[in-house]
């Protein structure tokens, strides 16, 4: 559970800066395996009973909202790259 809060709150301070930081590509889609990787990791801590479930479905929604805004940010790269595939 450390790991998801750590996560979450780096790629909303790395989404939060006002300087315009170029991420590499292959970042992005670490970041976005290490979203998947929470996300199985979460339903593991629901099926150990770590978690309740409401509280794991507002994770999942928040996990999946991060991959949804980093696919975006991934697909219309600032440099003009355009990415169709990943």
């Amino acid at each position: 559970m450390k790991k998801l809060l750590i996560s979450v709150g780096a790629l909303l301070m790395m989404s939060a800066t006002t300087n315009k930081q170029k991420y590499p590509s292959d970042q992005l889609c670490f970041a976005m395996l290490n979203l998947s990787q929470l996300k199985i990791e979460m339903w593991q801590d629901l099926e150990k009973g770590k978690l309740t479930a409401e509280q794991a479905e507002n994770w999942n929604e928040l996990l999946e909202e991060t991959y949804i805004f980093i696919e975006d940010y991934y697909k219309h790269l600032p440099d003009g790259t355009l990415v169709d595939n990943f």
